[in-house]
């Protein structure tokens, strides 16, 4: 992945992570389209592909995500009870 291509995921992910209402984006940049969705605890990026369709080109890891590996691995009990609580 090239540095241009790397800054532009960063960019992406850090845009999820400063509009948490966020869910998805469309968008051009250097004459390819992109989009994004949110997947907890990452954000799913694709490229458009040549002719009909998408390619899966990458993921960025949100906050979240190193939050629940953190947790270890009964992060999914932990985030339970964390709802259950609030």
């Amino acid at each position: 992945m090239t540095d241009e291509m790397q800054k532009l995921r960063k960019t992406i992910g850090q845009l999820f992570e400063q509009l948490p209402e966020l869910e998805s984006i469309e968008l051009t940049h250097g004459g390819k389209r992109y989009r994004a969705r949110l997947s907890m605890p990452w954000v799913c990026i694709d490229v458009k592909a040549e002719g009909r369709g998408w390619d899966d080109w990458t993921e960025w890891p949100l906050p979240e995500y190193y939050r629940r590996v953190a947790m270890g691995p009964n992060w999914q009990e932990q985030v339970e009870a964390e709802r259950r609580a609030s």
